[in-house]
């Protein structure tokens, strides 16, 4: 399912031929997670692995990575197929 949902976004972006439009890796952080203050942020990344592997060594980190296109974020293993 999860290589489905990246032809998709690779479609959606394809589609709009944008130049200046490049999708980003995210991965948010919430430092209430482990109690304490701060900021929710996120970070970004080149490749889902990285991404995957920050999240597994941060217990502050959202399960999931997202990506950020064209101002919205697209969460590819929440995604139902067409």
């Amino acid at each position: 399912m999860i290589e489905e949902n990246i032809y998709i976004l690779n479609d959606l972006i394809q589609s709009n031929n944008p130049i200046n439009d490049i999708p980003e890796i995210r991965v948010w952080c919430h430092p209430h997670f482990i109690k304490e203050t701060g900021d929710d942020y996120f970070e970004v990344f080149d490749t889902f692995k990285e991404a995957v592997a920050f999240i597994k060594d941060n217990p502050i980190t959202e399960k999931n990575p997202v990506i950020a296109f064209r101002g919205k974020e697209i969460n590819i293993f929440k995604m139902k197929k067409k």
